[in-house]
């Protein structure tokens, strides 16, 4: 989606507040009544060998689906699963997160549920569980990020509010963490990702800003570093994420991707910056730490190396027709 076109909704303070209090340092059991918006829980779809080679996944909002490409694929290629229909609860998906068992997490554009797929999931099936109702203070969702110790992180780009739920949550369940309030810094946060210490994240398309948080901080709590200013050359950061060596690799909207150095905090400029970009709002590192982005508007995902900076050209380029690709949001890797 296009953030830039939404209109920021505002929340009563007392209400976050309420909501904030009643969530922060509590843990969900991941148990739960399922709420109207959720389908009922399905067996996991039969495994499909493609799944085998693929590596590549994206939030395809405008196409209507979640698609996954194999790790060889390169041009005018087919994915190799294509997650999409009536049965997946999806219409325009533009948020994606994956764990660390494969099981995939998605979200509709400012959708106020998460459907998760199970790892072989592919072709119109129901979600395995889904994540909904008024305890989850689920709303707008922009953003979906599993951390390491499977916890998933959602964002609401209206309300300013940053939501985390325990492994295995379901149905309408109180998130574990809920970062929010004038405290936090937020300013229409989307994409997410976490430190090797356990901070997370957050960049914030509209305050063109990536705010830091401290290890299990909930709450309407400061953040403890930012990255921001004219030497970041952030304008609009949609997609965030770390690679190997603890870069942190941002997605800036409006066209480049930008590499800042392990723990660059600040006003501080990057180390790279990779052009040739129409509209970076997916971007990743595989386990070469290249650099992967998705172009919403060139319907394109690129690949360049490790070091890219300036008009780099991409390694490879997955792009045409028979991609299907139609506004891709976000990267996850397989």
């Amino acid at each position: 989606m296009n953030p830039s076109s939404l209109c920021r909704r505002s929340v009563p303070a007392i209400v976050l507040v309420a909501g904030l209090t009643a969530c922060a340092g509590q843990t969900t059991g991941g148990a739960g009544f399922t709420p109207q918006l959720s389908a009922p829980a399905a067996p996991a779809a039969q495994p499909d060998n493609r799944r085998r080679s693929v590596e590549i996944f994206t939030a395809n909002r405008d196409g209507g689906s979640v698609l996954g490409f194999g790790v060889k694929a390169s041009g005018d290629v087919a994915p190799a699963v294509t997650i999409a229909g009536s049965k997946t609860m999806l219409l325009d998906p533009d948020s994606l997160a994956m764990d660390d068992k494969g099981d995939i997490y998605a979200a509709d554009d400012s959708g106020t549920h998460v459907a998760v797929f199970a790892k072989d999931a592919n072709g119109n099936v129901k979600p395995e569980r889904t994540i909904g109702g008024a305890k989850t203070l689920l709303g707008f969702v922009e953003g979906l990020f599993v951390d390491p110790s499977g916890y998933l992180w959602a964002s609401d780009f209206e309300n300013n509010l940053v939501t985390g739920y325990a492994p295995g949550a379901r149905g309408n369940v109180a998130p574990a963490y809920a970062i929010g309030g004038s405290n936090t810094q937020l300013d229409d946060p989307v994409g997410m990702a976490m430190n090797g210490a356990g901070q997370l994240y957050v960049a914030n398309v509209h305050g063109a800003s990536i705010t830091i948080y401290a290890k299990n901080a909930s709450g309407n709590v400061a953040p403890v570093a930012t990255i921001q200013g004219g030497n970041t050359a952030l304008h609009s950061p949609f997609s965030i994420a770390f690679d190997s060596q603890g870069r942190l690799l941002v997605a800036n909207e409006g066209g480049n991707v930008l590499v800042f150095a392990k723990g660059a905090t600040g006003n501080v400029a990057p180390v790279q910056s990779i052009s040739g970009v129409a509209e970076g709002t997916g971007v990743m590192a595989d386990s070469q730490d290249h650099i992967w982005v998705a172009d919403f508007t060139g319907n394109s995902i690129k690949e360049f190396a490790s070091n890219a900076n300036g008009n780099a050209t991409p390694l490879r380029t997955i792009a045409g027709s028979k991609t299907t690709l139609n506004g891709a949001n976000y990267l996850v890797e397989n």
